[in-house]
């Protein structure tokens, strides 16, 4: 046997002993870090991701990460995937922005703060309020919520940000047909009235809730006044 081949033999064998190793490579389980996410847990995010062996192959990751499609996980915009590694690797989960959503055939339908309906899901996210008292023929993903009265979005969409801004978890907001709306907070009602001075209103909820804790009745917030005189809260 000539030189040659002998050498082009043992290139082969070291070659495959290479790839038979670089296969059997693992990412250690509790070197998978997860960051951004909040509607998933770390876990949940790791279930979607790694679904088979070889997608914790840090060469395998490596290359699906880059050149295929990512998986579709509902509420997620993208992640991002970085190999730190060759045992452990980083996942930076970016969200959908969703602050409010509504009931259509049975579905929820999550919203941003523009309006645009981003998700649908079967799931109730309990943190994300119920918009009711609104009926649509139709509702289409990526395109704005079908309000036929702007009015009545933007003080829809006013509402939802400022529950979100002020950490406030509500139940469900209800839109009425005078325009205004009210919030359901467990056994309280809050009047919310028409959007005049709608952050005072939202603050002052904020600060009233824990005298609320555990009540039932109607808190009228559609009056406000500096001193307070204008809230009325009548149990029931």
């Amino acid at each position: 046997m000539s030189k040659t081949k002998i050498i082009i033999i043992v290139f082969v064998i070291v070659l495959m002993a290479t790839f038979a190793f670089l296969a059997t490579r693992r990412i250690d389980e509790d070197a998978i870090i997860v960051k951004g996410n909040e509607k998933y847990t770390d876990e949940e995010i790791k279930d979607y991701i790694f679904v088979s062996k070889k997608d914790k192959n840090p060469y395998y990751l490596y290359f699906k990460s880059r050149f295929s499609k990512q998986k579709t996980i509902p509420f997620v915009d993208k992640y991002k995937i970085k190999i730190k590694s060759m045992d452990s690797v980083e996942i930076t989960v970016y969200e959908k922005s969703i602050i409010g959503r509504v009931k259509y055939m049975g579905s929820n339908m999550y919203f941003d703060k523009d309006g645009t309906v981003v998700e649908s899901s079967s799931e109730d996210i309990e943190s994300v309020p119920e918009v009711k008292g609104l009926e649509f023929e139709s509702i289409v993903l990526m395109e704005e919520l079908p309000v036929e009265d702007k009015k009545v979005l933007d003080m829809i969409l006013d509402t939802t940000q400022l529950l979100t801004k002020y950490e406030i978890n509500v139940d469900s907001i209800y839109v009425k047909n005078d325009k205004t709306a009210k919030l359901i907070i467990g056994g309280v009602t809050v009047e919310l009235g028409d959007m005049d001075d709608m952050n005072d209103k939202m603050r002052t909820l904020k600060d009233m809730l824990p005298n609320l804790e555990g009540q039932t009745g109607t808190l009228n917030l559609q009056e406000y006044n500096e001193d307070g005189s204008g809230y009325t809260f009548k149990k029931s």
